[in-house]
């Protein structure tokens, strides 16, 4: 562990917002938490790994973002939730175990704000991949019919969402290498259960009052690029579409494997003008 991952690991208070052993979130303050003169923005970070339960919220490379987010000076709440198996059929978490989740955890910032100098009017979300639909799916929550059991009448508002190589429109499911596992996660086909993909469906839920930006990789073999032009079809307003053309599904972040400093910068330069 190096020094920053020390620093940051200091500044982590773990909170759960159920009794399910997956159902937590860390909260991150800025080094400086200990001098709170205003309440601060903070910015919920969700991983992906296909909602499958082969990835966390520490092993994901979305946790390279934290002590980024961290140094703007704001609270991050990197949120864990209930996944699938990796294989099989999914007992783990089925519909709408994965989403009520995500909500519950994105609500629960109500009950810590407070405490922790927390701005509610300056709520933010990043996602990546799987974690990118269940980004911007919180995001437009308001938009969720109220014959949802999903439904919620005053869900926590968030101001501006990002999604980077995300899954957007879970009726294309053949964008995806997996296809199957968007059939996992609802349950079954659009066909079968349409009132699941109507509240789901982050394509379908749009919530224009929300400034968005979507970055996609133009080489992204996992989740394919038309998933981020479908999502922009209809040129919405308070959208920001970037298609990367020398981008992959994970060279914008560091991991084990191949990736690019110079996407890196890219990538960290944008989410500063999201968030700050």
């Amino acid at each position: 562990m190096n020094r920053v991952q020390s620093e940051v690991k200091k500044t982590r208070a773990r909170f759960y917002y159920g009794t399910a052993d997956q159902q937590f979130a860390d909260l991150y303050l800025p080094y400086s938490h200990d001098k709170v003169d205003e309440l601060r923005p903070i910015v919920i970070v969700i991983h992906g790994g296909y909602w499958k339960d082969n990835h966390s919220l520490d092993s994901y490379a979305t946790s390279q973002l934290i002590p980024e987010l961290i140094s703007f000076g704001l609270a991050v709440w990197n949120i864990e939730y209930r996944r699938m198996e990796a294989n099989g059929q999914n007992t783990a978490a089925p519909w709408p175990t994965v989403f009520a989740d995500v909500a519950l955890a994105v609500d629960f910032i109500n009950h810590i704000a407070a405490d922790q100098c927390i701005d509610l009017n300056r709520v933010y979300i990043v996602g990546h991949s799987a974690g990118g639909c269940l980004a911007l799916w919180a995001a437009s929550r308001e938009q969720i019919p109220h014959t949802s059991p999903l439904y919620q009448p005053k869900p926590l508002r968030i101001s501006k969402a990002m999604a980077i190589g995300g899954v957007l429109n879970l009726t294309y499911a053949n964008d995806l290498s997996q296809p199957e596992q968007i059939l996992r996660l609802m349950g079954g086909s659009e066909t079968e259960c349409p009132e699941r993909y109507q509240a789901c469906n982050p394509a379908a839920l749009r919530d224009n009052t929300v400034f968005t930006i979507i970055i996609h990789g133009a080489n992204d073999t996992t989740v394919n690029a038309h998933q981020a032009l479908a999502y922009d079809s209809t040129h919405a307003k308070n959208l920001q579409l970037e298609i990367w053309p020398d981008a992959d599904h994970f060279s914008m972040l560091p991991h084990d494997g191949a990736w690019s400093i110079e996407q890196w910068e890219r990538l960290k330069d944008r989410i500063k003008t999201l968030v700050c």
